[in-house]
């Protein structure tokens, strides 16, 4: 069990700590104005001297040293340097994540400014974080911001508080194999194709004798796959089975189970992906596996795109989420970031935040392959230049940015059982398993979040 919940644990916090893995560019600054290129102002125009105003001084500012708790920089660093270029007076340092370490800094009158969290529940208890309404409601550079629909609410808890705010975003995709399509004689879908179309170009794609399978081995197509198919059939209206308020999961209930069935037979019965013992014999790990050639379709994000264009051997390209019996979604990953109610530099710390929406940090984003959540024609244009899609169909990234669905967790209480859940859930897709046999945890599981609702007076 303890490595069960291990995956899954390690699995939520590479989805939220690994989206900060895109690009830098040093271009303009907000959103919906480009900032004036600066003008060469002479003493005389037509032999007459024109008055120009002197500059004026810079503000002055007291040095600010933001702590940031957080479990990996990584290329976020990048990022950090273009703030403190914007703003010189403001330094980045980030300090080992947790909430345990939130109060010992607080205690010893040390505290941090800012988090990245997995979940609500546990930094609302004591009253840790700061509720960040006003902060947006006041801020030109989002208010100004033209912002895809849902994106800043993605975590108002039913009490109409925003304790936490997406800083970043990671769409999800499916990676095909274009060497394997062509040797089986397919080509390339079109956008609005089918589970149906997926399944059956993996059977054609499937020779075990040559070790080769349709649907890959990868954690990821064996995790989040399971939670994009009910809400693309119509069976539950939130990913990872949740129900339309997130009080509720309905990995109980007969349609979600014959979805997790109809997934689970991709080894099962197609044998379109190998089985545990199949893998094993292969020398394949669930980390990743579509580098070996030898599979046709993987699912993917921004943090596997560096290694598929450094290391791949054969060509490769990107594909939507197929099109389930009700519609066409996907996974959008988003990273909670929250400010420490105990903070000293609450007005710095939000800085940080609004700058996540400005032009420049959007335009890092894309570099690296992640996603972005501000409409602007430059980004597209970007996309289209950046030399991660070189060579790419950049029209799918362009079609997944405003696709469906935002992930939920942090603001569902008791979160970390559903985890363990989750984890039985994905271990089951690789062999004979009764997944209805997962039901009777599920309804514990919705009696302890209703009963911990209640106690948050939502």
């Amino acid at each position: 069990m303890k490595r069960k919940v291990l995956i899954c644990q390690l699995l939520t916090l590479a989805l939220v700590c690994l989206m900060v893995m895109t690009a830098c560019s040093k271009t303009d600054s907000n959103i919906n104005n480009a900032n004036p290129k600066e003008t060469e102002q002479t003493g005389q125009t037509n032999q007459e001297e024109v008055d120009v105003d002197p500059p004026k001084e810079e503000e002055e500012h007291e040095p600010v040293t933001l702590k940031l708790l957080a479990w990996h920089v990584g290329a976020h660093q990048e990022l950090f340097d273009m703030f403190h270029e914007k703003y010189p007076w403001i330094t980045i340092e980030v300090e080992e994540w947790g909430i345990d370490k939130a109060i010992a800094m607080q205690a010893a009158g040390e505290p941090a400014d800012l988090v990245w969290i997995t979940g609500l529940s546990p930094w609302l208890k004591d009253g840790m974080l700061e509720d960040l309404t006003p902060y947006i409601a006041n801020d030109p550079t989002i208010q100004n911001a033209k912002i895809i629909d849902g994106f800043l609410e993605a975590f108002k808890t039913p009490d109409d508080k925003l304790w936490a705010v997406p800083y970043t975003a990671i769409s999800e995709w499916i990676i095909v194999n274009k060497d394997l399509l062509k040797k089986h004689g397919m080509e390339m879908p079109p956008y609005d194709w089918t589970y149906d179309d997926m399944l059956e170009m993996a059977k054609k794609a499937t020779d075990p004798a040559a070790n080769e399978y349709g649907i890959s081995y990868d954690s990821l197509m064996a995790s989040h796959f399971n939670w994009i198919l009910p809400v693309a059939n119509g069976h539950a209206p939130n990913l990872r089975f949740f129900n339309e308020d997130l009080s509720q999961n309905l990995l109980n209930t007969p349609d979600v189970l014959a979805d997790m069935k109809w997934l689970q037979e991709l080894t099962t019965k197609w044998h379109v992906r190998p089985s545990d013992e199949e893998a094993e014999k292969l020398g394949w790990e669930k980390a990743n596996n579509f580098l070996t050639g030898k599979v046709l379709f993987t699912l993917g994000a921004d943090w596997v795109i560096p290694g598929y264009n450094e290391l791949a051997t054969f060509d490769w390209d990107v594909l939507p989420l197929p099109r389930g019996k009700e519609k066409q979604v996907t996974v959008q990953l988003l990273g909670p970031i929250a400010m420490l109610s105990a903070s000293k530099n609450k007005d710095a710390a939000f800085k940080w935040i609004s700058f996540q929406f400005e032009l420049e940090a959007q335009k890092w984003n894309v570099k690296n392959g992640s996603n972005t959540f501000v409409i602007h024609p430059d980004i597209d244009d970007e996309i289209d230049r950046t030399p991660t899609w070189k060579g790419k169909n950049t029209e799918v990234i362009k079609m997944t940015k405003e696709m469906c669905c935002y992930l939920p967790g942090p603001t569902i209480p008791d979160f970390d059982e559903f985890q363990n859940i989750d984890a039985a859930l994905f271990e089951s897709m690789y062999k004979e398993f009764d997944i209805t046999s997962l039901v009777s945890r599920v309804d514990k599981f919705n009696e302890s979040t209703m009963k911990l609702r209640k106690e948050m007076g939502w």
